[in-house]
């Protein structure tokens, strides 16, 4: 990644509800290095706890929460989840939407200076985390 300011998050969709005060204390952790920017997606269990996590520590911190979405707005259209600063869309116009969230992610983790997952067993989220020690040298697997 890129930006040592900035955070990107993500996990399994089934990660259990047990993460979430490790989430907690690892964006805590992230904020505390100087960390001001964070990212997450909408998908599974992970996000929402991300996204409950970030609400949580923006009482606290003058941070920037953002929704990352890997599909066009206009034609896709997501709420902007309360306490949240925006919405992100990545350059992503020319990929099928197949690939859309793939892209999106490896987008993000390639700007991203710092990363913080739940990562335990095989699937799209494994893939992302091997994608991201090839990127990134900040990674927290809260796992």
């Amino acid at each position: 990644g890129e930006n040592m300011s900035t955070c990107f998050l993500f996990g399994h969709a089934n990660t259990p509800r047990s993460a979430y005060p490790a989430l907690v204390e690892a964006i805590e952790n992230e904020i505390s290095k100087g960390t001001k920017i964070f990212y997450v997606g909408y998908h599974g269990n992970f996000d929402r706890m991300a996204i409950a996590a970030l609400r949580l520590a923006k009482q606290k911190h003058d941070i920037v929460a953002a929704l990352v979405l890997p599909y066009h707005p206009a034609a896709y259209h997501i709420e902007k989840p309360d306490g949240f600063d925006m919405i992100l869309y990545p350059p992503l116009e020319s990929v099928p939407p197949k690939y859309a969230l793939v892209r999106a992610n490896q987008y993000m983790v390639r700007t991203s200076g710092n990363i913080i997952c739940y990562v335990r067993h095989f699937g799209n989220s494994r893939n992302l985390l091997e994608y991201a020690q090839r990127h990134c040298s900040s990674i927290t697997n809260i796992s």
